[in-house]
């Protein structure tokens, strides 16, 4: 019988790292570099944080025992040991509980979402990318079953129809905003076909989740513009203008005290 089971979860493994490439290979090849950018992995990834102050230790520490979340063994006894998409993810696994929703689910779920035989690849990190790039996703986990990402459109228009059994859905822009209390999710910045350019998804994903300390926008000689924050970005016509036309000289994007980085035209 162990070895029934085994193979059996060997089987369904090869399955979804086939499933995984499909989805891989069946991307924009600008998507794709932009997924494997050394500034966006940075911040979704390599930074790490602390838990919220409302996340008790208690229970975070038991989810990670349980593989419910994870992290580097490098991280283990850190304060700052998540990085951003693991977060994100832990933001749903609080909410998921409320429902009632089981922790072998969940751990099924980040499996599924979180891990990857691709490096600099998931669906969750897609699916977050995509989010940010106004295509909002929304995270559906059945009462049976695996859970599954879909867009919100394609959502809307099939659970009328009872396509789906008893479920519980997370839009994913609400978990994100959580953590980027600077962002502008729900702001239409009006960049002309992002997914065509990597440094228009970069520029949107620090727009959106204003993941900065500032940015310097070199509109033209001698006009630059210093932003500290999403409100005042907003506020600012000329800028946002030049966001919306592409028509700046650089923008200069200090992230942190540790790492900086600039968008040339």
């Amino acid at each position: 019988m162990g070895l029934d089971i085994e193979k059996a979860r060997k089987q369904q493994e090869s399955l979804s790292d086939k499933a995984l490439l499909d989805v891989y290979g069946d991307l924009p090849l600008e998507l794709i570099h932009f997924l494997k950018n050394d500034v966006l992995n940075y911040c979704l990834q390599e930074y790490k944080t602390g838990i919220k102050l409302e996340h008790p230790a208690r229970i975070v520490n038991s989810w990670l025992a349980q593989d419910v979340i994870k992290i580097q063994e490098g991280d283990k006894g850190k304060i700052r040991r998540y990085n951003r998409l693991e977060n994100i993810w832990l933001n749903i696994v609080f909410e998921a509980r409320k429902f009632g929703i089981p922790i072998d689910t969940l751990k099924d779920a980040r499996k599924t979402l979180l891990e990857s035989s691709i490096k600099d690849f998931s669906l969750f990190k897609l699916e977050v990318i995509k989010t940010l790039l106004a295509m909002p996703q929304i995270l559906y986990i059945p009462i049976e079953g695996s859970a599954k990402l879909y867009s919100f459109e394609a959502y809307m228009e099939w659970f009328p129809k009872g396509k789906f059994p008893v479920h519980a859905i997370f839009k994913l822009e609400d978990y994100i905003a959580l953590e980027y209390p600077n962002n502008a999710l729900s702001s239409d910045f009006k960049i002309h076909n992002p997914l065509e350019d990597k440094n228009k998804m970069l520029l949107l994903y620090f727009l959106k989740t204003g993941d900065y300390q500032h940015l310097k926008f070199h509109l033209k000689e001698g006009d630059i513009r210093f932003i500290e924050t999403s409100q005042s970005l907003l506020q600012n016509e000329e800028v946002m203008q030049s966001i919306t036309n592409w028509d700046f000289q650089k923008i200069d994007i200090a992230i942190n005290d540790e790492l900086e980085t600039s968008i040339k035209l």
